[in-house]
Parts: C-alpha cells; sequence; structure tokens
C-alpha cells in the first residue's frame, strides 16, 4: 500500500477529504463525487464514532482511508488501523511525537487547531516541533491572515470547519499553499 503523497505536491487543484463516515451510503456518495480520502472517526463520545469493523466493512472503492484520533495511544491506533484497513491517522489530540513515531511519520496527519488568540511565533513552533513526525497537516482555523505568515513544511489540509467569509479569505493564501 503506497502511503508515501509526495506526488500530490505537484499539483495545483484541490482535494476533497470527506471526514466522519458513518454508513457505506455516504462512502458510495463521496467516491461518486471525487473525493479522494475519506474519514472515519475513532474518537469515543464523538457523535460520528464508528468501531473499527464497522469501519472496515464500509468499502472505499479508489479513496484513501483516514482515521481520525484523539487520547489513543499509538498501539491503539495501529490495531484499529489494521482491522479497518486504514492508510493514515489523523492525530486530533493526546498523542505525543514519539506515538507519531510509533505510527510511521508517512501515515500521521497532524490536526493543528489555531485558537483565535494565536500568534504566528506560538503556531510555527507547534508546526516545526511536528515537522519530523508526519507527513501532513489539518489545519482548524478561523484567521485566513495567519495562515498567509505560516511557514509548512509539509502539505496540509484547510479543514472545512470554516465560516464562508473564511473560504473566500483562504483563496487569498498564496498559491501553491495548501495543497496535497
Amino acid at each position: 500500500m503506497n502511503t508515501d503523497h509526495t506526488s500530490r505536491r505537484k499539483r495545483r487543484h484541490p482535494f476533497i477529504k470527506v471526514c466522519g463516515q458513518t454508513y457505506t451510503g455516504s462512502v458510495d456518495c463521496a467516491a461518486a463525487y471525487g473525493a479522494e480520502y475519506v474519514g472515519f472517526n475513532f474518537c469515543l463520545g464523538s457523535p460520528r464514532f464508528v468501531t473499527p469493523r464497522h469501519a472496515g466493512h464500509m468499502k472505499s472503492a479508489f479513496m484513501k482511508r483516514v482515521g481520525v484520533f484523539a487520547r489513543q495511544s499509538a498501539a491503539e491506533i495501529l490495531e484499529i488501523m489494521g482491522q479497518a484497513d486504514l492508510h493514515l491517522a489523523q492525530l486530533a489530540g493526546g498523542q505525543d511525537t514519539d506515538e507519531a513515531a510509533a505510527i510511521g511519520v508517512q501515515r500521521v496527519i497532524r490536526t493543528l487547531r489555531v485558537p483565535e488568540d494565536a500568534t504566528v511565533e506560538c503556531m510555527q513552533a507547534e508546526i516545526d516541533a511536528w515537522e519530523a513526525f508526519c507527513c501532513c497537516y489539518m489545519v482548524e482555523c478561523g484567521k485566513a491572515s495567519l495562515l498567509r505568515k505560516l511557514r509548512f513544511p509539509h502539505p496540509w489540509i484547510l479543514s472545512g470547519r470554516m465560516e464562508v467569509t473564511l473560504a473566500a479569505d483562504a483563496a487569498l493564501v498564496p498559491a501553491g499553499w495548501g495543497r496535497y
């Protein structure tokens, strides 16, 4: 299974990652509309939580399979990845760089939540701290102006959790940023 996504860096158009899938019909719909990645939530307590077995039974055609994890250990994540046939682990919180290394750098997407009061220096330090431990970043940000000032050493994904005005602002981010 190829988990090296470096070839995607040359692309100039956005891609679609549909997350939080809970039933086969929505996965099929995502594939029909051209999504390249499909996500399954393994965070206990989430309304979109699915078991590894349930996710494993949902076929994903050509789409890469991503698991979203919070507060699980590397051992738990690797076990779930095997059971659910996942390509990538999106670390949404509670994991450190040692756990990311145990999962495998080319298999880790690091979620970065950007608080309203975030500074460029603070966010850049977080990005830099994870540089050697992930292949991509998932950025949840309400401040497009901040994104323009950050240096990402890897491709990054702008989360769909944004206001319409942010989407318009995000279009102003320099060309070549935010592609994966």
